[in-house]
């Protein structure tokens, strides 16, 4: 009998070593949940954001000088990843000597020079790279999938519309872990940019328009939105608006198909508004402030995302501060480089007059060093519905084409907080001097959170300084969507584009500021992507590019 108490003592010692993974899947309600495998490891990358989780920890991705690096599609449809993350993620080390990077995962180093076109991989296969390292700032990028594949390691990506994840993986993977590390991404990292996009509604303090499923959307009944101490509050004769018409007020109440809701109503400035954290749970949305002055309403989680937080901030702070887009037959956005010019009596003072007696929106592409000089009316842009854009600290005549990544972002950098803090926002566009840039400039601006804006008519103002030649290029060459540059420096523009916008007005123009004129349209700007117009034909490659799936 004494092999049955023996036999038996070992079951009960079995049983109570169940116990613990027993609650495990009990608090996890039963989902699966990956345990990698002795020697496995895993990395999750998201397009975009500087956030990453290996093996199951939440990190930060940055060149080993602080700044931040994230992976990135090109625009040849590439997905490119930073090297060392990926490799040291895998489980590896990574040496880079004699302009060859060094890879070692086990007891295999796999070599891959910097200007090699394909790499042999550990198992001898060679693998054919869709582009060649390339260097952004202080960090190489690869093609993800060769190099991990070369490495051992398997990968799966999600195309934007999925999250933008992808998923590496070295060692065995079991029946599915691969739906239990996109369940992880999905709560560590968030949903990607476009998945908020799809569903969300997101407002601003003092704007009629609001930005709802990626596009600006004006409010009929002419209500704005209105920041007070204990929250963000919406119109409440605007509900249908935002709501499919499900949501609807009468009678001091809100009422949803028909039944009064216990939703609380406070009179703002003699009219019915709504808080904005009410209506979340009204309409099943999780609530979130990306930026002061703002709320957002989205079908995922939103709030602790910084990636997408600032994203959606970015697009929301072109919605107009003061008024409304004005209904037209074309728009045109009117940008301005190289101010402020003047004082309290000065240049921009004046074009800023002339703008407002047209009911005109620009954008103002500002150098730091002449705000420093001239600053006594930096409260009128945001006041009047102006875009903030910064156009460098100091306008190095050597552009910023060619140069460091820190001499970039200094240049930049510097220039939005100067911005700030004479305007209490941050500028939402930045244009390179001459509109020059290169692949280093776009990668800065990606990480700075700007998108670059260029142009497509150029009046030549700074050249040939007259009135008249201003106006004639602009009324003979202006076509809905074009950007038109000018600069703030002289009163021949001011007079010429005076003159302009009268004859424009009278064709059915309206002038809007750059993001203004992309949200019309239905575009979303994207930090580091450059934008020259939005004419018709240049928003459906804009578009179509969007769906380029990632090599």
């Amino acid at each position: 009998m004494k092999w049955k108490t023996g036999a038996a003592l070992m079951i009960v010692v079995l049983l109570i070593a169940m116990i613990p993974a027993g609650v495990s899947a009990i608090r996890n309600g039963g989902l699966p949940s990956f345990a990698p495998e002795p020697d496995s490891h895993h990395l999750i990358l998201q397009i975009d954001n500087s956030q990453a989780v290996r093996d199951g920890e939440v990190i930060s991705l940055d060149d080993g000088k602080g700044n931040a690096i994230t992976p990135y599609i090109d625009a040849n449809g590439n997905m490119l990843v930073p090297i060392r993350p990926l490799v040291e993620g895998l489980g590896g080390a990574l040496v880079f000597e004699d302009e060859t990077f060094k890879m070692t995962i086990g007891a295999q180093t796999v070599t891959l020079g910097q200007n090699a076109s394909s790499i042999q991989g550990v198992d001898g296969t060679s693998y054919t790279l869709p582009v060649k390292p390339t260097r952004n700032g202080n960090s190489f990028y690869v093609p993800g999938r060769a190099v991990t594949e070369a490495l051992g390691g398997q990968i799966q990506y999600y195309a934007p519309a999925e999250g933008g994840y992808v998923i590496c993986t070295v060692g065995a993977l079991k029946d599915g872990d691969l739906d239990a590390l996109k369940t992880s991404a999905q709560e560590k990292l968030g949903y990607s940019v476009a998945q908020y996009q799809r569903d969300c509604l997101v407002v601003r303090d003092g704007s009629g328009s609001v930005l709802m499923n990626g596009s600006t959307v004006q409010l009929e009944n002419g209500g704005k939105v209105q920041k007070q101490e204990d929250g963000i509050y919406f119109p409440a004769t605007a509900l249908a608006e935002i709501s499919n018409g499900t949501l609807t007020y009468a009678n001091n109440t809100v009422q949803q198909d028909g039944k009064t809701l216990n939703v609380s109503v406070k009179t703002i400035d003699n009219q019915p508004y709504c808080k904005m954290s009410d209506l979340a749970s009204v309409l099943g949305k999780n609530y979130s402030e990306p930026a002061e002055g703002m709320a957002a309403l989205t079908g995922y989680p939103l709030a602790g995302h910084t990636m997408q937080m600032e994203a959606i901030a970015t697009a929301a702070s072109g919605l107009p501060s003061v008024g409304n887009i004005p209904q037209a037959d074309a728009y045109i956005a009117l940008t301005f480089d190289d101010g402020p010019t003047g004082g309290s009596q000065g240049l921009t003072v004046r074009l800023l007059d002339a703008l407002k007696e047209h009911n005109a929106h620009a954008t103002f592409f500002m150098c730091g060093y002449r705000i420093k000089d001239f600053h006594t009316h930096m409260d009128r842009y945001l006041a009047e519905g102006h875009e903030l854009g910064n156009h460098t600290m100091n306008h190095p005549m050597k552009t910023l084409k060619g140069q460091t990544s820190s001499f970039v972002h200094e240049e930049i950098d510097s220039n939005t907080e100067l911005i700030e803090s004479y305007t209490g926002q941050k500028p939402t566009v930045m244009r390179p001097v001459g509109g020059s840039y290169d692949a280093n400039v776009q990668q800065c601006m990606k990480e700075s959170g700007l998108p670059i804006v260029n142009w497509n008519l150029d009046t030549l103002d700074w050249e040939n300084r007259d009135a008249d030649i201003i106006y004639q290029k602009i009324v003979d060459n202006a076509k809905d969507g074009d950007i038109v540059l000018m600069h703030d420096l002289r009163d021949c523009t001011v007079e010429g584009v005076s003159r302009a916008m009268d004859t424009l007005a009278e064709r059915g123009f309206a002038f809007v500021t750059v993001s203004e004129l992309a949200a019309i349209k239905g575009v979303t700007m994207e930090p580091g992507v450059v934008y020259t117009n939005f004419r018709d034909e240049t928003v459906a490659k804009l578009k179509g590019e969007s769906t380029a799936q990632a090599a």
